[in-house]
């Protein structure tokens, strides 16, 4: 004979395994970013002239990085990784990069408070020998998708770039060059951006946030300045100092406005 126990025992298991096949069979929850740029507050895009030095014409020319692993954070503090990997370019529009959330990782709805992602390739990736080639052309660490943004020379990605140039004279031609090019394992960074309100975000729905990144911050702020006359070029291995005081300024460019 079988004891109420067990009837009772086995309902719960038939409706757990019920409940996790509908949810394998829901679409993901996706998470949207959609970024836009600013210089010290005011909209911009890559193609204008900006002022930098409070009269000094300054043209933004490119601003490019790979994005790693969009997470999301709950209310109990755990962190829910998509493990996604994209490269964005600024030509000169706004961009989106999106992250999906698997429908058993979000079930009914998480409530989340903050925003979490990596700039810059991930030291397993970045570590394989000849990178480009273990991935298809359509993938943002392949040979297609990455090209421009590997060193051949120095095995290794690319983390972001940040070029552009500069008037020497209010009224003189834009000329002087600088040029932000950051890589290697120890100038990865991880952005966690807190969120003014927590949301709920739910299988099969689509979340959209607008990310605000000023370029004038990653490179002047009250806790450093780099000058783009006398300190203007890295290509990380040239000048390591430079490269590192570039992430660390890029790191807090971030917000998103709700």
């Amino acid at each position: 004979m079988f004891s109420p126990k067990f009837f009772h025992f086995s309902i719960l298991a038939l409706l757990t395994m019920a409940l996790s096949s509908c949810f394998k069979n829901k679409d993901a929850a996706t998470v949207n970013l959609n970024m836009s740029l600013e210089w010290f507050g005011e909209s911009t895009a890559i193609g204008d002239t900006v002022i930098y030095q409070e009269n000094l014409p300054l043209r933004l020319e490119k601003f490019l990085f790979y994005i790693d692993d969009i997470s999301i954070r709950d209310e109990n503090g755990n962190w829910l990784n998509s493990g996604s990997i994209d490269i964005v370019e600024f030509m000169p529009n706004n961009e989106t990069t999106s992250a999906e959330f698997s429908a058993t990782t979000v079930r009914r709805g998480v409530e989340i408070n903050a925003i979490k992602f990596g700039l810059g390739v991930g030291e397993f990736y970045n570590g394989l020998e000849d990178a480009p080639t273990h991935f298809g052309n359509d993938h943002a660490l392949g040979s297609v998708q990455s090209a421009g943004m590997y060193w051949n020379w120095y095995t290794g990605y690319i983390f972001t770039k940040f070029e552009g140039k500069i008037a020497e004279t209010v009224d003189g031609p834009i000329l002087t060059p600088f040029s932000f090019h950051t890589g290697t394992d120890d100038l990865y960074r991880e952005v966690v951006i807190e969120l003014e309100n927590s949301i709920v975000v739910a299988a099969e729905e689509s979340h959209d946030f607008n990310v605000v990144i000023d370029l004038g911050t990653s490179i002047y702020t009250n806790e450093d300045q780099i000058d783009l006359f006398d300190n203007c070029v890295t290509h990380t291995l040239n000048n390591p100092e430079l490269a590192e005081r570039y992430v660390n300024l890029l790191d807090d460019a971030w917000t998103i406005v709700e």
